[in-house]
């Protein structure tokens, strides 16, 4: 009872999808596939039997004629609207797309980056986005064939019986052998569809590193087209196999389901009529005569009635995944503190470690950023600072201690309104197939004032915005993919792109992880430069890995295995005579001896 009840409201969901998307869709779906269904009984089922009892008691012909020119008008009448409606459906799915699609990007924006750490979590998104749009309008429409063919199926069965009631045998009892076999099938199905997602998933990877153009270098310098395809060939391999074993078992389950209907309602039902006809007392042999394609008719209508029942309860099931993954949104619905300016943010003997992990990335991190100052997070790779940024960011909950945002645990704000409020550069950051103004401002630029601002931001970022790549000027595509006439950024350009966003967008605290890696010394000088100018008053974490952009800082933290190991300013840090003056001496004399005389008399100040 509570699978058929489930199964029930996973019915729903997807009918409800399809309404929200549009409303006539839904009516119309409906009503088309069953009319069509039902206006069939009497077409093929009491218009049969109308005509032989005509002819059988000599009707004269032009009644009959008058009936059967209503009976085809309608039947033209029918397919006017059946037509009417493909063109409809055609135009509005993507409205339903748009529906679901726009749904799991919303939730996508509130999930946790914890949750993009388990290879489960992928298996549910993918299938949740395997059966979305088309789903909602099979079922949609399957739903609206099933009700064709129940009420069809009723109609004729009651035909069928007023000639001859034994012939409801022949018909019932394959039902009971059709739900029964036809659960299994669906149970195959569905086990079958679960048990390849993750194969699946590796074989749309590999075909995605071949046509995703940050690929392309390495796959061109390094061997690994046999790596790739056997990792392909292995997930295909297994598909193919799990897809055997439940495709024979499903093969069998429908042979049997089908099968049922080819004996009682075919083959013995006819020979119950030939010899009825033939030996038993009917009075109305023109009638029987009839029930031969009536009986054809009733066994496709039943047989049709229990299949689309099995198809909307398997794709029904199937869309419980999509149901399932969008109904998380209902786990954060507490209020929250929205913070309008950020005062301060403090870290409580953190503690880190990413989901399956045995080790913490973070052990013990206490510090505190105040408004205003400036604080730089150096250390070597692999210490922990990306994923203490992402920890600051609230991208990730925290193993043990606590992050407070003015005095509030990070868990109990507003985690849109506060990351509004900050703004963020990561190491590896990304640039978007948009407009340059666009990739900028993250949003399209409504006014000649936004276009001013992107271009100032770019600026301020140290961005060539007079490079004869950018034919449009802000208004050039950042990508080839759609626009052959698109500009395609190095990576500093890249670096400056993503850097622009702070400056355009002004927040109350900036963050840069490793911003400025592509950069030259002179241009990261600059860069910072005007970052902290821009910021005073607010303030700016960043991570860098030159330690020379460091002396910009208030305070220093240097990360080793997790842990801040030493703190202070510039020359605090030099007179520990610890790792910070270990790692910048050496960085000094590499610079010394790679930097250009004239660029080093330039960055005198920068490099001390």
């Amino acid at each position: 009872m509570n699978r058929r009840n489930n199964s029930f409201q996973n019915l729903k969901y997807a009918l409800k999808q399809v309404w929200e998307a549009d409303k006539l869709l839904l009516i119309f779906t409906l009503f088309k596939n069953s009319i069509e269904q039902i206006f069939y009984v009497f077409f093929f089922v009491y218009l049969t039997k109308y005509i032989f009892n005509c002819i059988e008691r000599n009707i004269p012909y032009t009644k009959l004629f008058r009936f059967l020119l209503i009976a085809c008008s309608l039947h033209v009448v029918v397919h006017f609207i059946c037509g009417w409606y493909e063109a409809y459906r055609k135009v509005k799915t993507p409205e339903v797309y748009r529906q679901i699609f726009h749904r799991v990007m919303d939730l996508s924006d509130t999930l946790e980056l914890k949750d993009y750490e388990s290879p489960e979590f992928y298996d549910k998104y993918a299938r949740a986005l395997d059966h979305c749009v088309d789903d909602a309008i099979d079922i949609a429409i399957k739903t609206g064939v099933y009700i064709g063919n129940v009420v069809s199926t009723v109609m004729s069965l009651i035909i069928v019986i007023s000639v001859d009631p034994a012939f409801l045998f022949f018909l019932i009892v394959p039902i009971f052998f059709s739900f029964y076999f036809g659960k299994k099938n669906a149970a195959a199905h569905y086990d079958r569809e679960k048990s390849i997602t993750r194969d699946k998933r590796i074989a749309d990877y590999v075909k995605r590193v071949y046509y995703e153009k940050k690929y392309a270098a390495e796959i061109r310098l390094f061997d690994i087209n046999s790596l790739m395809l056997e990792r392909q060939e292995e997930a295909v391999e297994k598909m193919e196999k799990v897809s055997l074993k439940y495709r024979l078992k499903s093969a069998f389950y429908s042979f049997l389901m089908r099968g049922s209907y080819s004996i009682l309602a075919g083959v013995v039902a006819f020979f119950y009529v030939v010899l009825k006809v033939r030996y038993g007392q009917v009075s109305d042999m023109s009638s029987y005569i009839a029930m031969i394609t009536a009986m054809a008719f009733s066994t496709d209508q039943l047989k049709d009635a229990v299949e689309n029942r099995i198809f909307i309860n398997n794709q029904s099931k199937l869309f419980q995944n999509l149901r399932d993954f969008l109904e998380q949104e209902g786990t954060e619905k507490e209020s929250k503190t929205v913070l309008t300016e950020i005062e301060s943010v403090e870290l409580k003997h953190v503690t880190f470690t990413y989901p399956g992990a045995e080790t913490p990335t973070i052990r013990d991190v206490s510090f505190k950023w105040n408004k205003g100052s400036k604080l730089a997070i150096v250390g070597y790779n692999g210490a922990g600072k990306t994923t203490l940024i992402k920890l600051i960011m609230g991208l990730y909950p925290v193993t043990d201690g606590q992050i407070l945002v003015n005095g509030v645990d990070i868990l109990k704000i507003d985690q849109d309104a506060y990351r509004k409020r900050v703004g963020t550069v990561f190491q590896d950051l990304q640039v978007f197939a948009m407009t340059l103004a666009e990739n900028v401002l993250m949003k399209r630029p409504e006014n000649d004032a936004e276009y001013e601002n992107a271009q100032k931001a770019l600026l301020n970022a140290q961005f060539d915005v007079t490079h004869p790549g950018l034919t449009a000027g802000l208004d050039t595509v950042i990508s080839r993919e759609f626009d052959e006439k698109g500009f395609v950024p190095s990576g500093g350009q890249a670096q400056k792109i993503a850097i622009a966003r702070i400056f355009a967008q002004n927040p109350d605290m900036a963050i840069l992880d490793e911003p400025s890696s592509a950069l030259d010394p002179l241009a990261e000088y600059n860069m910072y430069n005007n970052m902290m100018k821009l910021s005073e008053g607010k303030g700016v974490i960043f991570i860098s890995h030159r330690l020379s952009s460091a002396r910009m800082a208030d305070k220093i933290f240097l990360m080793k295995d997790g842990r801040i190991v030493e703190e202070g300013s510039h020359e605090e840090l030099m007179d520990l005579n610890g790792f910070y003056h270990e790692m910048f001496l050496l960085q000094a004399e590499n610079y010394q001896d790679s930097i250009p005389e004239e660029m080093l008399k330039g960055a005198a100040a920068y490099y001390g």
